[in-house]
């Protein structure tokens, strides 16, 4: 994948970052900065994990004052009081009017920046379009999904996040099959590993053995990025564990791209250096782990 920028955002968010005015001026700001720093011929855009799960509507009513997954579950109980399964059934109302905003914005910025651009993941159910039926919600399961754009705006697939946190599992995501996240493109093959799925070598061996070049790896980490862990620190082992073992010794996979979300929901706070590697060894690091940033690489 020659002449080829990679570009990796890291986001900050917070609980004003969400009216749909705000958030689409924001996501423009930052593939505009980043088109400043492109020097190759092609381009990729990466978003983080995550974070456009908060331009649900009743979430900007909501006072983030607790946990992420207790702020979640507010969301469901505000807008569809106690039921079975109130945190889908709050989801799933707004779901199509979410998901057309977030299509919309992203394939503009796709387009208009003639770049592949994959979105930030965000909680979606499966939405289809048929002539006849229109846009519909294909099932009742939400997923961690992510949608990849081609710099015509045109939606190429729409991939699902694998392993799921023992966080994401208490709130009801459901769990994507491993069937979208494989692009083969004009540049070259593209794959996607949401976060976690990073740290899973069977889903690292797949992508490899699929031929991609790139591997894109959106994230969003609720942990203290210096925090001792394991008797080493949340970033030491987040770098060994996940893009240096992922992009080390592999057959095809040439580069990997991990943009992270930084913010703050509530009590949780996000931390994070993105960073961009070639065969375990890294080609740019954000400087900071709580503050926004753009890196690039030119192939």
């Amino acid at each position: 994948m020659k002449d080829t920028d990679l570009t990796a955002i890291q986001v900050w968010f917070d609980q004003e970052s969400y009216g749909e005015e705000t958030f689409r001026r924001k996501m423009r700001d930052y593939a505009s900065e980043a088109s400043l720093l492109w020097k190759g011929s092609n381009h990729i855009i990466s978003f983080p994990e995550f974070f456009a799960t908060f331009l649900y509507p009743s979430f900007r009513k909501l006072s983030f004052e607790e946990t992420t997954t207790k702020t979640l579950a507010k969301y469901a109980i505000k807008n569809m009081g106690f039921s079975l399964n109130p945190l889908k059934k709050a989801f799933l109302r707004d779901a199509l009017g979410i998901e057309a905003y977030y299509h919309g914005v992203f394939s503009t910025i796709a387009r208009e920046f003639e770049t592949y651009l994959l979105a930030p993941s965000i909680l979606l159910p499966i939405i289809d379009e048929e002539s006849e039926r229109g846009r519909f919600i294909r099932d009742g399961r939400l997923y961690n999904m992510a949608y990849l754009f081609n710099p015509e705006g045109k939606l190429l697939t729409r991939a699902l996040k694998h392993n799921l946190t023992k966080a994401e599992s208490s709130v009801l995501f459901s769990r994507g099959e491993p069937v979208d996240n494989v692009v083969h493109t004009e540049i070259g093959i593209i794959g996607i590993a949401i976060c976690y799925d990073m740290f899973f070598q069977t889903e690292i061996e797949r992508l490899d053995a699929a031929g991609c070049e790139v591997i894109l790896v959106p994230s969003c980490n609720f942990a203290e990025w210096k925090g001792s862990m394991r008797g080493s620190t949340q970033e030491r082992i987040w770098f060994r564990d996940g893009p240096i073992r992922a992009s080390l010794c592999r057959e095809k996979i040439r580069y990997l791209v991990n943009p992270m979300a930084i913010g703050i929901v509530g009590r949780d706070k996000a931390q994070g250096r993105s960073s961009i590697w070639s065969r375990g060894r890294a080609l740019a690091v954000a400087r900071k782990f709580d503050g926004e940033e753009i890196l690039n690489v030119t192939t």
